[in-house]
């Protein structure tokens, strides 16, 4: 019984960043009033934050959410474990309370970025190499006709993109 307490109690505490569009459309848009990268509001505990926000802080019965829009390419922030990983940005380190993010929308063709096995991987991103604790993506977004990139197999393959040589535990990809 004490398990099932400890994993509901979890669960509603990893669920306080997760986004649903009901949610979003309900928000109070005074509350989450993005007017800059970086505008910070508090809201109570459990309150749903609308896509592109994070939870930077957790006090009691009140977070501190911020906004994550129009964040420069490369930015990086801490966010409270449990909060959503807007779109474009990676989990390049994680500890038990927080992870720390870095926005990977607007990087250049080519770009590398180290980051760790739980974050998401960006539309237009490959994996290319990795370890038990660290993973290794590419950008291909904006390549030019005939690049090829040698990705790990497993890694998704961008639109546009075809395999062309499979050799141990990777493909080599040809963008047409």
């Amino acid at each position: 019984m004490m398990i099932l307490a400890l994993l509901l109690n979890f669960s509603l505490w990893v669920n306080v960043g997760v986004f649903s569009t009901v949610a979003e459309a309900t928000a109070e848009s005074t509350t989450f009033n993005c007017t800059s990268y970086g505008v910070t509001t508090s809201v109570p505990v459990g309150t749903t934050l609308p896509a592109g926000w994070i939870i930077a802080n957790n006090i009691g019965s009140t977070i501190t959410a911020k906004c994550l829009i129009g964040a420069p390419t490369g930015a990086t922030t801490v966010a409270m474990l449990g909060s959503a990983i807007p779109s474009g940005w990676v989990v390049i380190e994680q500890t038990s309370t927080w992870l720390n993010l870095k926005n990977s929308n607007g990087a250049n063709y080519g770009e590398t970025y180290t980051i760790v096995p739980i974050s998401p991987l960006p539309n237009g991103w490959v994996t290319i190499n990795r370890t038990d604790s660290v993973v290794w993506i590419k950008n291909l977004i904006g390549a030019p006709t005939g690049a090829t990139v040698t990705i790990l197999i497993g890694s998704p393959i961008p639109s546009g993109w075809v395999i062309i040589n499979e050799i141990g535990s990777t493909y080599t990809i040809k963008k047409l």
